[in-house]
């Protein structure tokens, strides 16, 4: 049932779907005007990338907590190197790690993007001075999703009711609309310091992030 769901086309004319559509961004202009701009460059912005607002992105819990996810296994692994390194060498490390992301329904960033990906790509620096190894680096995050109507069978919109997913797709195989890459990139510093056996608990290191600005 599922699978013909996604297959099921609405049957309707294309210019009604273009009118619903249409109907849907001025409707939600002063309820949820990102959503409602997004909407109107899928209709008007002929397939253009569009650069988010990391403030706006990471007023989202579900957006700062991925961060957070990847800034973890990035310690994880800084601790590791650091128990492994010898007095008075250096070390390097450089990795990734994936976030996946499924926004809150009802939020606005659910009508904007409902499933993304956080990519957090970093490069460190180790240092052992006696017991002490010093440890700083750089980390690039990198947001996207594609903006397109192409998951799940409908979505519920204020005012609207459950629209078919099913009428985006039909306004882009009639050229009446283009799917679009939405991202954001932003820069974060990390300085850190492990101590065997000393507090904090996490296996002696305590680590300090900081934003530098956009990627």
């Amino acid at each position: 049932m599922f699978l013909r769901g996604l297959r099921r086309r609405t049957g309707r004319p294309v210019p009604d779907l273009v009118a619903l559509f249409r109907s849907i961004i001025e409707g939600g202009r002063d309820v949820h005007p990102i959503a409602s701009d997004f909407l109107e460059h899928f209709m008007d912005g002929a397939g253009a990338s569009r650069k988010m607002s990391l403030r706006w992105l990471r007023s989202f819990k579900v957006i700062k907590k991925a961060e957070r996810k990847n800034q973890r296994r990035f310690e994880r692994q800084l601790i590791r190197e650091a128990t492994r390194l010898r007095d008075g060498r250096s070390s390097w490390l450089h990795d990734y790690w994936d976030a996946r992301i499924n926004a809150f329904i009802g939020t606005e960033l659910f009508y904007v993007s409902r499933m993304s990906l956080l990519r957090s790509q970093g490069s460190f620096v180790l240092t052992r001075d006696g017991a002490e190894v010093r440890m700083s680096g750089t980390v690039r995050h990198r947001w996207f999703d594609p903006y397109d109507w192409d998951r799940g069978r409908w979505v519920y919109i204020p005012r609207h009711g459950f629209v078919p997913i099913a009428v985006g797709r039909e306004l882009v195989e009639a050229d009446e609309a283009r799917d679009f890459l939405m991202e954001s990139r932003h820069v974060q510093t990390v300085e850190g310091r492990h101590v065997p056996g000393r507090w904090p608990r996490r296996g002696g290191a305590s680590f300090t992030w900081s934003t530098v600005g956009n990627g």
